[in-house]
């Protein structure tokens, strides 16, 4: 079954910025003197924002950056992360985006995995010490001088700066790199321009990481067309507008929060961050930055909502926060909203309908349609054949805001011959183009928001002691959707302490990914075919 969605015209998508550095000088030109970037401790205007990354740019510039240049960014959402990200974009770099939940080992994968060159860091978050996870991951930094790095477990890092390098003789501050923008040899402003007028569309922009079907999380690459073109789309969805003070819950680091960062800067609206993801924080954030709209969803959304109510604020005059409603203002059942479908390799949803649309009656559930000109397809995962419409199938996609690929993958090993991508969501699509999300078909696991590799669990909690086999699953949890399960076959003589796993495993893997229930079996209980391939069907029956 082919789905395709009506292309614009050609001369209408000249009008629209394209490229980073073109999409802030838009927002600057009409909303220079507008709130750009809100927290409880600094406001920022967009003609702020241009400066602020612009000498951000020059710096990076002057320290040797520029177009294809591997930088790294590991910070909180706030004013340094927009910053930091937009600078990194002005100038054509390729930015990897780390996520500040990782452990050592993980940030040990993606610097080297990314050929980082650059990284560009916050010291401290909430408990974590990045400067003590990357001494984990790189023990070769004890015997590192700033500036002169040389790692043979990341060959390509040459610089770290840090907003707080005291202690780390391998890092230099972050101060120490704009000062690099005041130098008499620094790049003049009209230099920058001219390097800003060779960033194009088709040029690699940002490195996500995400879960994947294999034991290391993968590298998904998007173009400057996708991370400037993709936004003001969902922007039309999710009602995004100039004066909207717009609270994400989700973090920048992944795409759903890069996604709506994006959206609000295309739409000259404001980007109100908490200092933490702690909901009295975010609860201080709503009240003393005047959000008006909030974008979140899963346990934390229902907890946050529910604790605003106790508060005696009104929940539903912040859009999001409260029950959505259509056009004439009456609420929208649950089962007919939009269950917006996307990935970190569209950039967000590429079907959904907008937040103020009922779906028709006949179609509870449903995602909706196709997004900016996405081109679906539904096919039998075993013979790759297009299915009848409205039948269950794999969807496949092309077009749209499709990423580039998996950074150091051949095309081949992630496209079709056609160039469609299976996401191995198995969906229908009815007569009139509305998406309706039936199930994974590979190894994923979604929990609060978050996707989780059953097999990268699984690869982690081998390599502790006391186990010697284990399988994954995700077990249906009314707060979080889904919960990790582990079912671990101990290694012989040994007792191994489920608490004491779950200890160990947070030094390997992210703290969403550390399994909440952990049973132990033989390896007799876990349930194969004859040919001995796992039952995944059955994993959750292991579990009483």
């Amino acid at each position: 079954m082919l789905e395709t969605d009506a292309h614009v015209p050609a001369d209408a998508l000249e009008e629209v910025p394209s490229t980073v550095p073109d999409l802030l000088a838009a927002a600057v030109r009409d909303r220079g003197e507008a709130d750009a970037i809100a927290t409880v401790a600094e406001t920022i205007t967009y003609r702020e924002l241009d400066q602020r990354s612009a000498r951000l740019a020059r710096a990076l510039l002057t320290a040797g950056a520029g177009k294809g240049t591997r930088i790294a960014l590991l910070a909180p959402d706030g004013i340094f992360w927009i910053t930091a990200f937009l600078a990194s974009l002005r100038i054509g770099a390729l930015l990897t985006c780390l996520s500040t939940l990782a452990s050592p080992k993980e940030l040990g994968h993606m610097l080297r995995n990314s050929d980082v060159q650059f990284l560009l860091a916050a010291r401290r978050f909430l408990s974590h010490d990045y400067g003590e996870k990357l001494a984990v991951a790189f023990p070769e930094l004890d015997a590192a001088t700033a500036g002169q790095l040389q790692i043979t477990a990341a060959p390509y890092l040459r610089r770290i700066w840090m907003d707080d390098p005291s202690g780390l003789p391998w890092s230099e501050p972050v101060e120490g790199l704009l000062a690099l923008a005041d130098g008499h040899d620094a790049p003049s402003p009209s230099l920058l321009t001219a390097a800003e007028a060779q960033v194009r569309p088709a040029d690699e922009a940002v490195i996500v990481y995400t879960s994947g079907s294999t034991s290391l999380p993968k590298a998904v690459v998007h173009s400057q067309w996708n991370v400037t073109r993709h936004p003001p789309e969902l922007a039309k969805l999710f009602l995004v507008k100039a004066g909207d003070r717009m609270l994400p819950m989700l973090p920048a680091f992944w795409l759903g929060g890069m996604a709506m960062a994006m959206q609000v800067l295309s739409q000259g609206a404001t980007l109100v961050y908490p200092a933490s993801p702690d909901l009295d924080t975010v609860l201080e954030t709503i009240q003393r930055c005047g959000v008006t709209r909030l974008n979140g969803w899963g346990d934390g959304l229902v907890r946050l909502r529910a604790l605003a109510t106790e508060r005696g604020i009104d929940a539903d005059a912040i859009v999001g926060l409260g029950p959505f409603r259509d056009e004439a203002g009456e609420l929208i059942p649950p089962h007919l909203q939009s269950n917006m479908l996307g990935m970190s390799e569209t950039f967000a949803p590429h079907s959904a309908e907008p937040i103020n649309a009922r779906l028709p009656a006949d179609k509870p559930g449903a995602s909706g349609r196709a997004v900016n000109a996405y081109e679906r397809r539904v096919v039998d995962p075993e013979t790759g054949l297009e299915v009848t419409t409205g039948d269950v199938g794999e969807l496949q996609l092309r077009g749209g805001a499709l990423m580039n690929g998996f950074y150091g993958k051949r095309r081949c090993e992630v496209f079709t011959p056609d160039g469609y991508y299976p996401t191995g969501d198995l969906v229908r699509i009815d007569s009139d183009g509305y998406l309706t999300f039936v199930a994974r078909r590979n190894d994923m696991i979604k929990t609060r928001a978050a996707n989780v590799s059953r097999l990268e669990v699984e690869a982690a909690l081998r390599e502790l002691p006391g186990v010697a086999n284990c399988v994954v699953t995700g077990l249906p949890d009314a707060e979080f959707g889904q919960i990790v399960a582990a079912a671990v076959v101990p290694a012989e003589g040994t007792e191994p302490d489920a608490d004491l796993l779950r200890e160990m495993l947070r030094g390997t893997v992210s703290s969403y990914k550390v399994p909440r229930r952990i049973l132990f079996v033989s390896e007799n209980d876990i349930p194969r075919t004859t040919t001995g391939k796992l039952k995944l069907d059955q994993l959750a029956g292991l579990f009483p």
